[in-house]
């Protein structure tokens, strides 16, 4: 992706799910893990830039980081990969990177959670 239209409508949906992470996840752990799967997009987008990209793209980056940073104080560590280790394994993906997938939201429903703690 090189179109700076199509990272900041994804940056700005990264928000819209932030937003509603904040005011309390009300879906089930396949809408997490579409939501947290845009995440990952972005951040593979972000890497195929090129430098003139990344400039003509920073306010959107600067949106994002805003947005990544109201995301973390919305969620929690979950120890885990949401996805499962065995699929955390396969792709290579470690919370100190794909940082999205290692988070629960601080406010979900008692569905999501159990989801979340049934995860192996």
């Amino acid at each position: 992706m090189t179109g700076g239209k199509r990272l900041a409508d994804r940056i700005a949906a990264w928000e819209r799910i932030v937003a509603g992470v904040e005011a309390g996840y009300a879906y089930g752990l396949d809408d997490w893990l579409n939501d947290m799967d845009l995440r990952r997009g972005i951040d593979e987008a972000l890497d195929a830039l090129k430098p003139r990209e990344r400039l003509r793209n920073k306010v959107s980056i600067e949106q994002l980081a805003a947005s990544d940073a109201r995301f973390r104080k919305a969620t929690a560590a979950a120890g885990k990969c949401l996805w499962g280790s065995t699929v955390a394994a396969r792709e290579g993906w470690h919370a100190d990177r794909q940082w999205w997938y290692f988070r629960k939201p601080r406010i979900g429903n008692a569905e999501l959670a159990q989801d979340i703690d049934a995860v192996a």
